[in-house]
């Protein structure tokens, strides 16, 4: 199938993307309500569309399963998030972002291991980017941003890890595959939508972390301006991959 067509859908679906989120960011004012919910997961379902189509044109591979299932996993965090904000289901919904990153993760390893087979898998390069991001993330938001995070300490260190895991791994995969040129469609693009899928996710989550976690933080301002179009462009990206490595 024409290779073009994707790239068609995948615009379109980025312009309804752009025009859905200012009527959730709007409806949600100045709580979330049945309203927002909707409009919400509308966001998130068209984040699913993509990776689905993206599957669907090109091949829906073992990545494309992964990745796909990563992504339904966001959607149903997404509305554990808001259906009850501040109560148990912000665990619930962490915890259902955490296994979506954990599927991301294999997905980047397994398409790493089929696409360079005689390259290691992890490296010391990694592993030290790896627990400097950890690191920064961390005490930037404790000491310098002042978040309070109080029971919900572990659980914030582990995805925090976890996100982290993801998106040295993204970055790892994407320089590669930018660097070998003839593996994958569009390897330049592929790579850069890898990046800046995963920087988006990890800058969302962090603002995120802001917005639930510091006091006498405007709710609804610019900050939740940036963690929203952040987050579902970052799974509009990382979906858009889908399309291009095909293992």
């Amino acid at each position: 199938m024409d290779d073009r067509l994707y790239y068609v859908i995948f615009v379109l679906l980025l312009i309804v993307m752009a025009i859905v989120i200012p009527f959730f960011l709007k409806a949600e004012q100045p709580n979330p309500c049945k309203k927002s919910l909707v409009l919400k997961q509308t966001c998130s379902t068209i984040f699913l569309a993509n990776a689905l189509i993206a599957g669907l044109i090109g091949d829906f591979t073992r990545y494309a399963a992964l990745m796909f299932v990563g992504l339904c996993f966001s959607w149903l965090g997404d509305y554990l998030l808001h259906v009850r904000p501040g109560s148990g289901f912000f665990v619930a919904g962490l915890s259902s972002f955490l296994v979506g990153h954990v599927f991301y993760t294999i997905a980047y390893c397994k398409a790493f291991k089929v696409l360079f087979p005689f390259a290691s898998l992890i490296t010391v390069v990694e592993i030290i980017i790896y627990i400097a991001l950890i690191a920064a993330a961390l005490l930037s938001a404790i000491f310098i941003v002042k978040i309070e995070l109080g029971k919900l300490l572990v659980p914030c260190i582990i995805y925090t890890a976890t996100i982290a895991a993801m998106v040295v791994k993204a970055f790892s995969l994407a320089i590669m595959i930018m660097k070998a040129g003839s593996l994958v469609e569009a390897p330049i693009f592929t790579g850069i939508m890898l990046m800046l899928g995963a920087f988006l996710f990890m800058l969302s989550d962090y603002t995120l972390s802001i917005l639930n976690f510091k006091k006498d933080v405007e709710k609804h301002g610019a900050l939740r301006q940036v963690n929203i179009w952040t987050y579902f462009y970052a799974q509009m990206f990382l979906g858009a991959t889908i399309f291009f490595i095909s293992t």
